[in-house]
């Protein structure tokens, strides 16, 4: 799986986001239409934006991310962390929301097409009035920036309210431009849609700006291609939403780019932080004596006061033994006189029980490694021994700190699970089982990738 290292994705195409003056004028123009009113920059009452043949349509830009509000991130927060309360990484996945909350969900994120649909009603209103009560009246939404709704959510707001609030409107239409990305692949998506809510009065011109929107989006993406819209431009390839909300992270994922990369094959790149603090203490050691090689210690450490007898040695373990945690376990290593001795000679300056500990470290990191490196893919056709650890990693996003992991023991289907819930990526997931493994004294490790909320 390709990562990007020192938590920097490969750089993100950006585009100009849409205006109205230089890109809607245009779609209006070449549909044959053209403003409402000429002089409406002299008028004193608010009046609609364009004339379509006879057609009035009032354009509505959405520039604002929603979910980057604090009221809305709060909102927000308190409806999906009930929903999994005992994660530190929750998923704003409108899909697990139950049938009563469905309604709270969507009033949170139609505030700002509430307002939309009660501006409009009435600009189109007064249009109507001037120009003549047989025109058709047409919202036009245009996404320019709200990312944490797909097109088709946005689009079944936008009906939703038109529907509801108001007998000003007689058609909807939603369109947008969604640039996805992942540094090496680029390409956007240009969706338009109408939706009849009066059925005496179609939106007849539709297919004219629909054309003229494709127009636009030949224009626009041609201009990208020649590099006419610059670094400087404020809309980038889409990106997860991310926010802390009372000392959890929430996370709406990008939208998945799907299909294989030419250039990075079938996992595209995600953020790594290096979190190699995280994959080195992972665990805590304690020298594991043998009756043979306590005798073999003791007589180098006599002076040693918890060498003093082989129990006195067994109940300091079981001692340390006791602190380890699920995320911090506490790992027994066998350490021999000999390996002791052969490290002493390697590092001098270490003396005493120190340098045992230190040995019992380096044997710990060689095993632990090699475990790791010897971890399988759970999937189909593998073979599975009687009992191994398993390890789960839900890949969250673009973002590897995101990601969520839990081990276990697997006997014969059945898993134990020692942790769960546990903020740690796949290597760090790993190296965690690792420790486990040799706690446990067993020498496989399964892995297999939770994709459903994978950005690959």
């Amino acid at each position: 799986m390709p990562y990007v290292e020192d938590g920097q994705m490969l750089e993100r195409s950006r585009i100009r986001p849409l205006s109205e003056d230089r890109d809607i004028d245009f779609v209006i123009t070449q549909a044959g239409g053209g403003r409402a009113h000429e002089d409406s920059d002299r008028k004193d009452t608010r009046n609609s934006d364009y004339l379509l043949g006879q057609s009035i349509i009032e354009l509505k830009l959405l520039e604002d991310e929603r979910l980057e509000k604090p009221e809305t991130q709060a909102k927000i927060g308190s409806l999906f962390g009930a929903l999994q309360p005992d994660r530190p990484v929750v998923v704003i996945d409108p899909t697990i929301i139950e049938f009563n909350d469905r309604h709270a969900y969507a009033s949170i994120m139609q505030g700002p097409i509430k307002g939309v649909v009660r501006s409009a009603r009435g600009q189109l209103k007064q249009s109507r009035r001037e120009i003549g009560g047989g025109a058709t009246t047409v919202l036009f939404v245009i996404n320019n920036g709200f990312n944490a709704l797909t097109h088709e959510e946005l689009l079944d707001h936008v009906v939703r309210r038109a529907r509801n609030d108001t007998d000003e409107i007689d058609g909807v239409v939603v369109a947008g431009c969604y640039l996805h990305g992942d540094g090496f692949d680029t390409f956007a998506l240009w969706p338009i849609d109408y939706v009849l809510i009066r059925e005496e009065r179609p939106f007849s011109e539709f297919e004219a700006l629909r054309s003229a929107w494709n127009k636009l989006a030949d224009r626009h993406m041609t201009e990208f291609v020649r590099g006419e819209h610059g670094p400087a431009a404020a809309k980038e390839a889409q990106t997860d939403i991310v926010f802390e909300w009372e000392g959890r992270t929430f996370v709406k994922p990008a939208t998945p780019i799907g299909a294989k990369s030419a250039f990075f094959g079938a996992r595209r790149p995600r953020l790594h932080h290096l979190r190699f603090e995280r994959v080195k203490h992972v665990a805590l050691t304690v020298p594991r004596l043998s009756p043979a090689e306590y005798r073999r210690v003791r007589a180098a450490l006599k002076d040693e006061p918890l060498l003093e007898s082989l129990d006195t040695w067994n109940d300091h373990v079981g001692e340390a033994l006791s602190y380890g945690t699920p995320l911090k376990p506490v790992v027994p290593v066998a350490v021999s006189r000999g390996g002791w001795e052969a490290w002493k000679r390697r590092n001098p300056g270490s003396s005493g029980l120190d340098s045992l500990r230190a040995a019992a470290n380096v044997r710990y990191g060689v095993e632990a490694s090699r475990l790791v490196h010897a971890a399988k893919e759970l999937h189909s056709g593998t073979v599975v021994p009687q009992r191994y650890i398993a390890v789960v990693t839900e890949l969250i996003g673009q973002d590897e700190n995101n990601d969520v992991s839990r081990i276990g023991v697997c006997t014969g289907g059945d898993v134990e699970w020692i942790v769960l819930n546990a903020r740690v990526p796949h290597f760090g997931a790993l190296a965690l089982a690792a420790a486990h493994a040799l706690r446990l004294g067993l020498t496989n490790i399964l892995w297999r990738h939770d994709l459903r909320y994978a950005w690959v």
